[in-house]
C-alpha cells in the first residue's frame, strides 16, 4: 500500500508516534493549515481551531480521512465530508477527565476565594455526555447537589437529565458542557444570553468550559458590569483567538486560553483514538495500547495527621497536581491579541491528570472521595 501523506495539527504531541505507522506525518499549526497543504494528503488530523469547510477542501482529491482530536465538531462541515466520501472521526471522551480536573480546580479556587463550603451547594450541569458526567462525579464527591440538563438524553428516556433551563439558572453554580449547535431544537448558540443572566440569583457562579458562543459574551459583560454579585470563569470566548468582547476579561473571576482539555494525557489519548479509527478504515493493525510516562510527582504519602478530609486538604491534594490559578495568571500576563492567545496554547506546559498521582497511606474513609475525584489510592 502506498504510504499515506498525513497533515496533523502540531498541537498533538504524539501525532508522529501514532500516525507514522501509516505514512509520512507533516505537523502544521492548526490555524495555518491551508488547502495547498491538502493537495496530496490522504488524512487530516486536527483539533478545534482548524475549520474544515469548502475552502479548505477545494483541492484535495486524495483525502480519505479527517479526524478531530476533540469531542465537539462544530468546526467541521460533516455534510460536505459525507458528500465527498471522506471518512470522519472524533475522539469523544478523550479530554473529559482533563476538563473535569479543570472544573474541579476552579470550584476549589472559588470556594477558597469566597470562603464557601461546597457541601450541599447546587451545581447545574448543562450537557451530560462524557465531560458533563465527569464533572458530575467530581461535584458529587465534593458533596454538591447536581441538577442535570441534557435534552437529547432526556428524550432517549433518561429522566434524570430533564431539568429545565430555569431550574439550572436557580443553582449556586452552573457548568456548561454542550457542543456548539447554531440552530434547531437543541441549539446552544447563546444558550446563556441577557434574559438568562438577568434571572440569576445573587452569588451565582457561571463556568464555561464548552464553547465561547454558548454564552453571549456581550450580555455577560453587561451583566457583570451591573451585578458584581454574579461571578463567571471562562476558558472559552466568542471570537477566539482575538476575543470579541475583550472588556469582559477584567470582570471575570478567572480566564484561560481554551486549555481545559489540554492535559498531557488527553492530547495523547485523542491522537491514539483517531489512530485506532484510521487503522480500522484502512484495515490495518493498530497500536495495541497507549503508553504514558510517569508524572514528575507520581506518589504522595499522607501523614498520620490526616484525620479529616476537609476542603483544605482536598485543595492541597488537587493543587499538587493541577492549580488552575497558574493558567489564569499566565493568561492575564500574556494575552494581548489573537497571536498571543494561540502562543499561550502552543507553549502550554501540559499538566497531568489526577490519576497520575498515587496517594499512599490513605485512610479507608477517604478512599471513596479521593478515588471518585480521580486519584489512585493505596492504604
Amino acid at each position: 500500500m502506498t504510504a499515506l501523506q498525513i497533515i496533523a495539527d502540531e498541537a498533538l504531541p504524539n501525532a508522529q508516534q501514532v500516525f507514522s505507522v501509516f505514512g509520512t506525518v507533516t505537523p502544521i499549526p492548526g490555524r495555518h493549515i491551508t488547502a495547498d497543504d491538502l493537495k496530496d494528503a490522504t488524512a487530516l488530523i486536527i483539533r478545534s481551531v482548524t475549520k474544515v469547510d469548502a475552502n479548505l477542501l477545494r483541492d484535495c482529491p486524495k483525502l480519505k480521512f479527517v479526524g478531530t482530536a476533540t469531542a465537539g465538531f462544530d468546526h467541521v462541515d460533516t455534510a460536505l465530508l459525507q458528500e465527498r466520501g471522506i471518512a470522519f472521526a472524533t475522539a469523544p471522551g478523550s479530554n473529559c477527565i482533563s476538563v473535569g480536573d479543570y472544573v474541579l480546580s476552579v470550584l476549589l479556587v472559588l470556594a477558597e476565594r469566597y470562603c464557601l463550603s461546597l457541601e450541599g451547594k447546587t451545581i447545574g450541569i448543562v450537557g451530560c455526555g462524557h465531560t458533563g458526567s465527569e464533572v458530575r462525579r467530581k461535584a458529587q464527591a465534593l458533596g454538591m447537589q447536581v441538577v442535570l440538563r441534557d435534552p437529547p438524553l432526556y428524550r432517549q428516556g433518561q429522566s434524570e437529565y430533564g431539568a429545565s433551563l430555569e431550574e439550572i439558572l436557580r443553582c449556586d453554580f452552573i457548568s456548561l458542557h454542550v457542543p456548539l449547535i447554531k440552530e434547531g431544537a437543541d441549539a446552544t448558540y447563546h444558550l446563556i444570553a441577557a434574559s438568562e443572566l438577568e434571572s440569576l440569583k445573587p452569588g451565582t457562579f457561571l463556568i464555561n468550559a464548552a464553547r465561547g458562543p454558548v454564552v453571549d459574551n456581550h450580555a455577560l459583560y453587561e451583566c457583570l458590569k451591573k451585578r458584581p454579585d454574579i461571578h463567571a470563569w471562562c476558558d472559552v470566548f466568542e471570537g477566539e483567538p482575538k476575543i470579541n468582547v475583550r472588556e469582559l476579561l477584567p470582570l471575570l473571576d478567572g480566564a484561560t486560553a481554551h486549555i481545559a482539555g489540554y492535559s498531557f494525557e488527553s492530547k495523547r489519548r485523542a491522537a491514539y483514538m483517531l489512530g485506532l479509527k484510521l487503522a480500522g478504515i484502512l484495515k490495518m493493525q493498530p497500536q495495541t495500547h497507549l503508553i504514558l510516562p510517569p508524572a514528575e510527582i507520581s506518589e504522595l504519602t499522607l501523614g498520620d495527621g490526616a484525620r479529616t478530609l476537609d476542603l483544605d486538604l482536598l485543595r492541597r491534594l488537587v493543587f499538587s497536581v493541577y492549580d488552575v490559578r497558574r493558567d489564569c495568571a499566565d493568561f492575564k500576563q500574556h494575552f494581548k491579541d489573537g497571536p498571543s492567545f494561540d502562543y499561550i496554547r502552543k507553549v502550554y506546559r501540559e499538566r497531568r491528570e489526577l490519576s497520575s498521582l498515587c496517594l499512599k497511606h490513605v485512610p479507608a474513609d477517604f478512599m471513596p472521595v479521593l478515588k471518585t475525584l480521580g486519584f489512585k489510592c493505596q492504604e
